[in-house]
């Protein structure tokens, strides 16, 4: 069955409805936060031998075994399966099979809690759990919006913070769970004891963390420097960097030199001028960037990658194609137009092939 984001709550209430949780999507922090947390009310335990059973994707061929095999000890078992894909369906079908038949279902007390990392809507394993009545299928996506000014919140605590550097914190943090709490952990522990968490705190935690596998490839793709751009983003993925965060930050970006090309053109404003009205003002160390990145945009072409960006999102959830092919393709793409000077994009003939 799928489960809407609104009865998640009710699941962890009685965890029984299910005898398995398909935890799947991108943000690898929050499939596996409440992973841990499903397997925690199954077996009031994470590490316990004799109840929870963990299935790394060496072991996924002992999957049936494990969760038709009766508890030692007493109690639920929890069978934890990690990195799964679409392998597993089969596997599920028998156990699933198994349970609907009364005669010989009496001894299969496990719930099987099932990780897994971005699942096209074409995939076997999502389509079965959306659909079979014993399997609930859970669907974790990057935060962004609402979603993501609660998480931090939340991770906050009691702790203020300027509304200036709310915006750039939420501007600047991608959208895993882990990944967040990472960071909002380091941003509590260099703020100590200060009464309130200001943007220049925000800019010196996050912009060291985050300066060279984020902020380099944006300036690098908005000013055509196709080698930084290439380089930079090679290694941001590698370090885990996810599509969503790449384009909350364009986006924010672009809003941002958008807002400056606003006021040059209608206002009258020289681009320093400008550029020094902007709240939260620019990151010292980036406004050479900013400067040089603001003479190959006007306000048409920034509208017009605005579009873009929102039709590279649509695409990245209508297709199988890995977020970091997409990403790549994309952010090459505009720092190569940059370069040749050739500000005209058409991203549905970039990915025709795909």
């Amino acid at each position: 069955m799928k489960i809407d984001a609104r009865k998640i709550t009710s699941i962890f209430q009685d965890i029984n409805q299910f005898r398995v949780y398909l935890i799947y999507g991108e943000n690898t922090g929050l499939v596996r936060e409440r992973a841990s947390r499903l397997v925690k009310k199954i077996a009031n335990s994470l590490n316990d031998p004799f109840l929870v059973a963990v299935l790394d994707k060496e072991n996924h061929d002992r999957l049936v075994e494990e969760a038709t095999a009766l508890s030692l000890m007493g109690g639920q078992r929890a069978v934890w399966v990690r990195d799964a894909s679409d392998n597993l369906a089969k596997k599920l079908e028998i156990f699933c099979a198994s349970y609907l038949n009364k005669e010989n279902s009496s001894h299969l007390d496990s719930v099987i809690v099932i990780e897994a990392g971005s699942l096209s809507t074409r995939s076997p394993l999502r389509i079965l759990a959306e659909k079979h009545p014993l399997m609930a299928a859970i669907a974790c996506y990057a935060e962004t919006g609402r979603s993501l000014e609660e998480t931090v919140h939340s991770l906050l605590g009691k702790k203020k913070i300027s509304p200036d550097a709310f915006r750039y914190l939420l501007a600047m943090l991608g959208g895993d769970r882990i990944l967040i709490r990472n960071e909002i952990e380091k941003l509590l522990l260099f703020v100590g004891d200060e009464a309130e968490i200001t943007i220049e705190a925000v800019e010196q935690v996050l912009g060291d963390s985050n300066e060279y596998s984020i902020e380099d490839i944006l300036y690098a793709v908005m000013t055509g420097q196709t080698i930084v751009a290439d380089r930079t983003l090679n290694r941001g993925l590698k370090e885990g960097i996810t599509l969503i965060a790449l384009i909350r930050g364009l986006l924010y970006l672009n809003d941002r030199m958008m807002q400056v090309r606003i006021m040059m053109e209608e206002d009258g404003l020289s681009l320093k001028s400008a550029m020094g009205r902007l709240n939260p003002p620019i990151f010292f160390k980036r406004a050479n960037d900013f400067q040089r990145a603001m003479t190959y945009w006007n306000k048409e072409r920034l509208l017009d990658l605005a579009r873009q960006v929102q039709y590279l999102e649509l695409l990245s959830k209508q297709t199988a194609v890995p977020g970091e092919t997409l990403c790549r393709q994309f952010m090459l793409m505009i720092a190569q137009m940059v370069k040749d000077k050739k500000m005209v994009m058409n991203l549905k003939e970039l990915f025709s092939n795909l």
